[in-house]
């Protein structure tokens, strides 16, 4: 391990007073001392900044944004103040386990890659444990067609190369799946590696982006606006991509037609069909509706 080596934490955070410094302190005691902790606050109204100049460590560089801009636009600014070698992310709602940095390093410069990413195990907001993600079996490189067929990453998650951050940043405009889009775009210049090991807590809030599902829905659509080529190239990427979209339209009150014409088309088995039979004559949102409260 490269002990030498400065890495740049980014926090991009909005009103989290009551949340930032669990997440904060796990980044603090991280085994990995070489730190400088960049906060970004998306313009808080909330007692966030007060907590996080009492929080105690020199190594905490704290800037608040004039107007509230987003995370993405919050994180990009984090990437410009970056000083580190390696820059990792953080969420105010996330917990580290003390060695991620530590093992992230490691694994990174043994598997000779530019990127790496690591599993998490999701808590709702009672912290009842949910389910492990990403659901992948062993340490794996991330193509861009592996990416679209399974979306196996998270914001706090990653961790690389400082260059290939600054090179790619985050697209403002996506209204989810901000973090999928990203490493999909990263994967294209270089080299991201899965590491198969549990290194993250993450704690799903009320208010959280990941339970709007009209913002779940515009994100895929354009995801699939920037990759349609590569989405129907493949007729496993085109199934997997298009099941995980009509999910979002049957949660925004729509009958995902169009998802299950695309699915029938490119692969169509007896199964596939029958779901494009139930979604023409308006069954298929209802079904699956109805599964999701079983």
């Amino acid at each position: 391990m490269n002990s030498n080596s400065l890495i740049s934490v980014i926090i991009p955070t909005y009103n989290r007073g009551s949340l930032i410094l669990d997440s904060l302190n796990s980044v603090i005691r991280q085994t990995y001392k070489n730190l400088e902790i960049i906060i970004v606050d998306d313009c808080s109204t909330d007692n966030t900044e007060e907590i996080i100049r009492n929080a105690g460590d020199n190594r905490i560089i704290y800037h608040k944004l004039l107007k509230n801009s987003g995370a993405c636009t919050a994180r990009n600014k984090g990437i410009e103040l970056a000083n580190g070698e390696y820059i990792a992310f953080n969420d105010s709602d996330d917990i580290w386990h003390e060695n991620k940095l530590e093992k992230q390093i490691d694994f990174l410069l043994k598997k000779n890659a530019d990127v790496v990413t690591c599993k998490m195990d999701v808590y709702d907001e009672s912290k009842n444990f949910m389910y492990s993600f990403p659901n992948l079996g062993s340490d794996t490189e991330l193509t861009t067609e592996g990416l679209l067929k399974y979306n196996a990453t998270s914001t706090q998650l990653l961790f690389g190369k400082a260059e290939c951050f600054k090179t790619v940043q985050f697209d403002k405009d996506m209204p989810r799946f901000q973090d999928w889009e990203e490493c999909l775009r990263l994967s294209e210049k270089f080299k991201v590696v899965f590491q198969n090991e549990i290194l993250v807590d993450t704690y799903q809030q009320k208010d959280s982006i990941t339970k709007n599902p009209q913002k779940g829905l515009a994100g895929m659509e354009l995801l699939f606006s920037k990759y349609k080529d590569k989405i129907f190239s493949d007729k496993h990427i085109t199934e997997s991509f298009f099941k995980k979209m009509s999910a979002f339209s049957c949660l925004c009150g729509k009958e995902p037609l169009t998802e299950m014409t695309y699915i029938k088309n490119a692969n169509p088995t007896l199964k596939n069909k029958v779901r494009y039979v139930l979604a023409k004559i308006g069954l298929y949102k209802i079904l699956f509706m109805i599964l999701q409260h079983m």
